[in-house]
C-alpha cells in the first residue's frame, strides 16, 4: 500500500476537497470544497494524509469528507475518504487499512485554513478529554449558594454573578433577550475592551463540560453575548489568549455560527500546541 501511495502520488499534479465520503455518489458529480493546484500546498496534503499508523482495519463510519487526486491532465488518480479526528481511508474497497495520522490537528487546520468547512469541530472531542470537561452530575449549574464555586471556577465576570446565582445552567440558556441584554450591558461597562471580553466569554465558554452545560445551558447565554462582537475582535483575543478553554471556546462558537477562516488562522498555533504530531510508522517516503 505504500509503495502505491508513493506511485500516486509522484503523478499528483492538484488535489480537490470534496463532499462526502463512501457511498457520497460519484467522485466528480460532488460539491468541491477546495482545490489545491501549487506545488507546496499539495506536497502538505500528502505528508498530512499519508504519514501515521496503519490499524489494518477499517471504521464503520462511511466518513465526512474526500481527497481526490488529479494528474496533470485532469484525470482522478485516487481518492481517500475522512473519517472523524485525524482518521484517513485509502481506497477502502481495495486496501480496507484505515490510516490514523500522525498530526490530525495539523490536517483539519490546513483544510479549515483552505475554505473546507466544520474542520474545528473534529477537535471538539480530543479538547474535552484533555481539558477533562465530560460532564457528571449535576449536569446543569445549581441555582443559589451551591452553584456561585461553579462561577468562580468557571471564570463568569463578578459583574454577572448577581444576574446567574439566581438561575440554574439550564436556565441561564433560557433567559429572555431583555436578560442578555442586561447581562450585556454589564459586562460591557465592566469590560469595555471589545477583545477582552471576546477572551472572557471564549475562556468561559471553554470552560463548560460537554454536552449539556457547553451546548445548552451557559453555553447558550455566552455565545448570545459574543454575538454582537465583531469577527477581527474575537479574533484577537484568540490570538493573543493562547490558553485551551480559549481553544474549546473557539470550538464551541463556530460549531453554532460557522468560521470563515480566521478564527482557524487565529487558534492555529494554540492547537498545534496542545496537539503536536506523534511518532508515526507506516509513513510514505
Amino acid at each position: 500500500m505504500v509503495e502505491w501511495l508513493e506511485e500516486v502520488w509522484s503523478r499528483t499534479h492538484a488535489v480537490q476537497i470534496v463532499e462526502g465520503g463512501e457511498g457520497g455518489g460519484p467522485l466528480l458529480g460532488r460539491a468541491v470544497l477546495a482545490e489545491l493546484v501549487d506545488a507546496v500546498s499539495v506536497d502538505a496534503v500528502r505528508v498530512l494524509t499519508t504519514t501515521g499508523r496503519f490499524t489494518g482495519d477499517v471504521c464503520r463510519c462511511p466518513g465526512g469528507l474526500t481527497v481526490m487526486l488529479r494528474d496533470i491532465a485532469g484525470a482522478v488518480l485516487a481518492s481517500a475518504s475522512l473519517h472523524g479526528y485525524g482518521s484517513v481511508s485509502w481506497e477502502r474497497s481495495w486496501w480496507r487499512n484505515d490510516l490514523v495520522v500522525a498530526d490530525p490537528a495539523a490536517l483539519h487546520l490546513f483544510l479549515a485554513g483552505h475554505g473546507v468547512p466544520n474542520q474545528l469541530t473534529a477537535l471538539l472531542a480530543p479538547l474535552a478529554d484533555l481539558l477533562n470537561l465530560h460532564e457528571g452530575r449535576p449536569q446543569f449549574r445549581p441555582a443559589g449558594k451551591a452553584g456561585k464555586r461553579y462561577l468562580t471556577e468557571r471564570g463568569v465576570p463578578d459583574v454577572l454573578h448577581p444576574v446567574l446565582v439566581a438561575v440554574t445552567g439550564q436556565q441561564s440558556g433560557e433567559l429572555s433577550d431583555a436578560q442578555v441584554d442586561d447581562a450585556r450591558r454589564r459586562l460591557t461597562a465592566a469590560m469595555p475592551s471589545p477583545a477582552g471580553r471576546a477572551a472572557v466569554l471564549l475562556s468561559w465558554l471553554g470552560r463548560l463540560c460537554i454536552p449539556a452545560e457547553a451546548l445548552w445551558g451557559e453555553g447558550v447565554l455566552v455565545r448570545q453575548l459574543l454575538a454582537d462582537l465583531a469577527p477581527p475582535d474575537i479574533a484577537t483575543a484568540v490570538a493573543e489568549t493562547r490558553t485551551g478553554e480559549v481553544a474549546m471556546g473557539v470550538v464551541n462558537l463556530v460549531m453554532h455560527s460557522g468560521d470563515d477562516g480566521m478564527l482557524a488562522t487565529a487558534v492555529d498555533p494554540t492547537l498545534r500546541q496542545l496537539f503536536p504530531p506523534a511518532p508515526a510508522t507506516g509513513t510514505v517516503r
